[in-house]
């Protein structure tokens, strides 16, 4: 089958021609087909029972997360956004279809009541499937437009699941996108931010105390600052110290009367007054040491207990605010979120038609396909015949001769009998109560077929250089109904019409029993007689004869190759000028193959639709090789495709 379909595209078989071939062959396929579907696409129109639809349309402005409420999701606080994406979109339409809203739905109306045309008692989980099979979202890309619509049977049922599944949808948008109890959730997490962050502050403040300052920072730079200029006076200090002391060290060992003399109790005083300042500021510096060294070891704590009081005072402001969110979507009424809509409400009941067209247009169109789809499945592929004499050469590479149409025998016309059946006789001596016209008369529809023959003939004969007489001509075909004996018939007629001499025509197909007068009471001879006659035989038409294989005592008619090897001396030795062999049908026991190769001109006769492309590869294949002297004419060959369709024609 590969092969075949690789061997007709290869060499252009598969072509609009053969396609509308098998289309008009088989065109009450087509149209048999074609009324099943239309009779089933009326029957469906007119017994669907009607079906009801309701549609609304919601508007999906912007989707509010329960980030702002929901501690988990805190880290996308910022993430509420305007823009509406198919992200969204779809998000909105699968709680749309969800199987809890659907069970909300039913249970709300009630299974009975939802299935009441079953007439039967209906459990929930029928009435949830009805609702979801009858249910039908959709959205343009790029839209933030929803349509919901509803399809029952019963007209009031539509818009009341509608209406409810759209009220029950905004609930459920809520749960969805908004926690469950969060004002509660938040209350509770308030207060104990709200305690933990006392509590800081109730020990930094006793850390404060103790350490005598208001900020870590500030107090350890107050601290340093106060030490350094502590230790800045104290050595001033130091320093006056010491030159009082050497002052008075001085007065008192140098009693020079040149020397003004003071009163020693007044240096005295001055020193003890120096001394007493240097402790106070030893003093000092030690204290300030000590605060720094507590400050140092208590600074830590402090440092933790500060940064523990800013988490905490960030986490109570960020509570109290979504508490105030909380509590605005406690008594938010579902039915008024600004961010989604109803732009239109659930319509009333509207007799929806579309699925019943739909599915009616697809019989017909299904129909017509079947039929469409068996014709060209058994003309192009399964069909193993050549039904078009141009298959020969695209397909085969045969070259063709002549192609004869095909005729129904009206209008005083016969069909092409088989060959040695009764219609072969008929053909050759139409009955008496036969009225139809003999191959051999101008009438026949034959007769201009065979005249392109002989003339096709006579140019071959004469760029063959082949002068000799007499000229032996054989027509064979591949069927006993492939219409040799008519073609050889009027082929014989019309060679005889040339008067360029007599013509034999030789039935070998013919038994005893079918000898019978040719035409006008003249009898039929034997082919011994004929060629070697004793006295004169009678023609059937002007230089035409009919000569018969086999005796009366004989049964049907052999004519084998020996036997026609001791004819060829009398055959070359006859006054025919030709002679026309009306040759058995090629099969595996007829003596055509070998017979065939001493023809000066062989008709191989193809019948249109009958004859499979392998058995006329093969044979044409095995003629050839004997000798080139075939030409192939094909016979009953039909157009079934209109004249101004058919490229053929």
């Amino acid at each position: 089958m590969l092969e075949i379909r690789r061997e007709i595209q290869q060499h252009s078989g598969l072509n609009l021609s053969a396609i509308l071939f098998a289309l008009f062959k088989r065109k009450r396929t087509v149209l048999l087909c074609a009324t099943v579907g239309i009779i089933a696409a009326a029957a469906f129109y007119f017994f669907y029972p009607p079906v009801y639809e309701s549609q609304a349309k919601l508007l999906v402005r912007y989707v509010v997360e329960r980030s702002a409420v929901d501690p988990i999701e805190a880290g996308k606080a910022a993430a509420a956004s305007s823009d509406t994406t198919d992200r969204v979109i779809g998000a909105e339409m699968e709680i749309l279809t969800s199987w809890d809203l659907a069970v909300q739905v039913a249970q709300a109306i009630g299974p009975k009541r939802l299935l009441s045309h079953s007439g039967q008692a209906a459990t929930e989980t029928e009435a949830v499937n009805a609702i979801s099979l009858g249910l039908k979202v959709i959205s343009n890309k790029g839209s933030n437009i929803i349509l919901v619509s509803y399809k029952n049977r019963d007209p009031q049922m539509v818009t009341l699941v509608l209406q409810e599944l759209l009220s029950r949808y905004f609930v459920k948008h809520l749960e969805v996108h908004r926690s469950a109890g969060a004002f509660d959730f938040v209350t509770q997490q308030t207060d104990q931010v709200r305690a933990r962050l006392n509590q800081t502050e109730d020990a930094l403040k006793s850390l404060r105390d103790k350490t005598g300052i208001v900020s870590l920072k500030e107090g350890s730079t107050a601290l340093t600052t106060e030490a350094a200029k502590t230790q800045e006076q104290l050595n001033a200090a130091e320093a006056e110290l010491a030159e009082k002391q050497a002052l008075v060290d001085q007065i008192a060992e140098n009693k020079s009367k040149a020397w003004k003399r003071k009163k020693p109790t007044d240096g005295r005083a001055q020193l003890a007054g120096i001394q007493a300042k240097v402790e106070t500021l030893k003093s000092r510096l030690r204290d300030i040491q000590r605060r720094t060294k507590q400050l140092s070891e208590l600074g830590p704590q402090i440092e933790d207990l500060e940064r523990k009081r800013e988490m905490d005072e960030a986490n109570y402001k960020y509570f109290a605010a979504s508490l105030e969110k909380a509590r605005i979507d406690e008594a938010l009424d579902p039915t008024k979120m600004p961010n989604i809509s109803a732009v239109q409400r659930p319509s009333p009941p509207m007799l929806e038609t579309k699925t019943r067209n739909k599915i009616a247009l697809e019989l017909v169109g299904g129909g017509i396909a079947l039929g469409i789809a068996l014709a060209l499945l058994r003309g192009l592929v399964l069909n193993r015949t050549v039904g078009r004499p141009l298959e020969l050469e695209t397909q085969l590479h045969i070259p063709l001769m002549l192609s004869i149409p095909y005729s129904s025998g009206r209008n005083g016309h016969l069909a092409l009998p088989p060959n040695g059946s009764a219609a072969d006789s008929g053909a050759l001596a139409p009955r008496l109560h036969h009225p139809k016209l003999a191959p051999w008369e101008a009438g026949h529809f034959i007769r201009p077929y065979c005249d392109a023959i002989r003339d096709r003939l006579g140019l071959y004969f004469e760029l063959n250089h082949l002068t000799h007489k007499p000229k032996l001509v054989g027509v064979a075909g591949f069927s006993e109904e492939a219409g040799t004996s008519t073609l050889a018939a009027g082929l014989a007629a019309s060679l005889s019409e040339t008067n360029d001499g007599k013509v034999l025509l030789v039935d070998i197909n013919l038994g005893p029993e079918d000898v019978h007068p040719f035409f006008k009471g003249k009898p039929a001879y034997p082919l011994n007689a004929a060629l070697k006659p004793r006295s004169a035989i009678a023609s059937a038409a002007d230089n035409l004869y009919l000569a018969t294989v086999g005796s009366p005592t004989a049964g049907p008619a052999q004519l084998g190759l020996k036997k026609f090897f001791d004819m060829m001396p009398n055959l070359k030795a006859s006054d025919f000028d030709y002679i026309i062999f009306d040759m058995p049908p090629l099969s595996q026991t007829s003596p055509t193959w070998g017979m065939a190769s001493f023809m000066d001109k062989l008709l191989l006769v193809v019948e249109a639709e009958k004859n499979s492309r392998e058995l006329i590869k093969r044979g044409y294949g095995k003629l050839v090789a004997e000798r080139d002297n075939v030409a192939v004419v094909v016979n009953k060959a039909r157009s079934y495709v209109p004249k101004w369709l058919d490229a053929e024609s």
